[in-house]
């Protein structure tokens, strides 16, 4: 596992299009292989009975029973093999050659990998909490660098780091972010379908917060199971006692966000009533 995420390490490191493109591909193959059901073949097996088809149905495991699926986990949570940092680095490179089809279509590539990362393994959310990275996405909102596939993009991709990460929502307000999402919101230009996800990511952006709570022990533990030890290089914000903390309620949102939008209280109304995410109270 680690011969194939050093490789793919060294290519998207490259400042060569068509290098990154294979490196990007590598990763894809990666993620792909580990997000299938897994099977493994019964020890009593004879290899005759070993020919036919595989397991289906209750003999087919998730994906997560797979050794190898277990194993990349386990070099994600530390900062060495991250891939979320990598992918990053690698969209700050990217940004860096200037606007054409092919980095676009490498932004897109990068961008969607990134979103898998963030969801296999919600720990490396945690990147995001440093405004560093932060930023990066924030610059990829920009109209006048940006396509409209790449904002949208862009968009989903915030949504997966913020999601159950309030250290980020508060790097992502800190930075600025709702103001630059609700400018592109509100541009004339901006794609029907790029201000169709963003309207998606502020009805996301206004759910609940949990209010701070003393974790049990047992949260405390899966915490830590999960934290690379000195937590070097993934938040700006470990002790609890940062702006990166604190929790937010719908109607401190509600009054963020009417210094940028002026039908904040119809998305709130709308969100009780459709409640897109469950029944969550607003």
């Amino acid at each position: 596992m680690e011969l194939l995420l050093s490789s793919a390490f060294d290519h998207i490191s490259s400042y060569d299009p068509a290098t990154v493109r294979r490196g990007l591909r590598h990763i894809e193959g990666l993620l792909a292989k580990l997000c299938r059901p897994y099977a493994p073949e019964p020890a009593s097996l004879s290899p005759s009975k070993s020919d036919g088809p595989p397991p289906t149905g209750i003999d087919s495991l998730i994906a997560h029973d797979d050794p190898a699926y277990r194993e990349f986990l386990r070099l994600q949570d530390g900062f060495e093999w991250n891939l979320a940092l990598r992918l990053v680095a690698c969209l700050e490179r990217l940004l860096g050659q200037g606007s054409n089809d092919l980095a676009t279509l490498l932004i897109l590539s990068t961008l969607d990998l990134l979103q898998g990362v963030l969801l296999i393994h919600p720990p490396s959310r945690r990147v995001f909490a440093r405004a560093v990275n932060m930023t990066i996405l924030l610059d990829l909102l920009e109209p006048q660098s940006s396509p409209p596939a790449i904002q949208g993009a862009t968009v989903n991709t915030l949504v997966c780091a913020l999601v159950d990460e309030w250290p980020n929502v508060r790097t992502f307000e800190a930075l600025e972010g709702l103001e630059s999402i609700c400018t592109l919101f509100k541009r004339k230009e901006t794609e029907k379908e790029v201000k169709l996800r963003i309207l998606e990511f502020l009805f996301f952006y206004l759910i609940p917060e949990p209010q701070a709570a003393e974790p049990s022990s047992q949260h405390h533990q899966a915490k830590t199971k999960h934290s690379p030890p000195g937590d070097s290089g993934w938040s700006d914000s470990s002790d609890g006692s940062g702006h990166g903390h604190r929790v937010r309620t719908t109607q401190e949102k509600q009054h963020m966000l009417r210094k940028y939008l002026s039908n904040v209280d119809s998305l709130v109304n709308e969100l009780r009533q459709s409640q897109p995410f469950g029944n969550s109270m607003i």
